[in-house]
């Protein structure tokens, strides 16, 4: 399974979508602050995340979240 820092993850949902981590995976804080002081999400969690994003290509979420800034 791919391993993605959990600050990546939520830098990528707040630039892409203006959400806090609970929020875009509909948890709450507690289950986030586990994932923060673990820095990595739990399995399930990152393959929601690449359900929605369709890759889990670090070089492409930057693209996505950057793009516009280009």
């Amino acid at each position: 399974m791919t391993k993605i820092d959990f600050l990546f993850i939520q830098l990528y949902i707040k630039k892409k979508y203006n959400k806090k981590v609970e929020e875009y995976f509909n948890t709450t804080k507690q289950s986030v602050s586990d994932w923060r002081i673990k820095n990595e999400l739990p399995p399930i969690r990152l393959i929601q995340f690449y359900e929605n994003e369709k890759t889990l290509d670090l070089e492409k979420l930057l693209k996505i979240i950057y793009k516009n800034e280009e």
